[in-house]
């Protein structure tokens, strides 16, 4: 298998984690409009734009192995109705808590380097965030012992 080839599995899963990834983008975006406090306000900036990146780099690694990226839907649905800074912090939580199942399931069927690094990169990252949002909303524990499996 060259390093753009992608079996199977490998595909499966990646186009899951790029779906969690465009429902993270908007889901940011959402969270921006009941943001109040400007820091927690930089955090959501800089997460979406990181979201944004692995969005990005991962539609490219799918095109290089001749796979059609999933587009993103018109909207997504938040796991519970979001009102206010708390609820979209929630939100945020659970779409990191997708993401970091998506690319843990990557990083468990990736047959190529980059493919691996890429997974690895954005399961640390989104396990470190959900930390962030779990620790401002004050759930314990904070950090997780298996991100990805909960």
């Amino acid at each position: 298998m060259s390093s753009t080839e992608l079996s199977g599995t490998s595909e499966q899963a990646a186009r899951k984690a790029l779906e969690a990834e465009h429902a993270a983008v908007w889901l940011y975006g959402l969270a921006t409009a009941f943001t109040e406090d400007s820091k927690v306000r930089s955090g959501i900036d800089e997460a979406a734009a990181t979201h944004r990146e692995n969005r990005d780099r991962t539609r490219g690694l799918l095109r290089a192995a001749g796979v059609a990226p999933p587009s993103a839907e018109p909207a997504y649905r938040p796991p519970k109705t979001v009102t206010d800074q708390n609820s979209a912090l929630r939100a945020l939580l659970a779409a990191e808590q997708d993401c970091s199942v998506g690319w843990l399931a990557v990083l468990e069927r990736s047959e190529t380097r980059q493919l691996s690094e890429l997974a690895l990169t954005c399961l640390t990252d989104a396990a470190t965030r959900a930390t962030r949002w779990r620790s401002r909303l004050g759930i314990e524990p904070s950090a997780l012992a298996f991100p990805g499996r909960e």
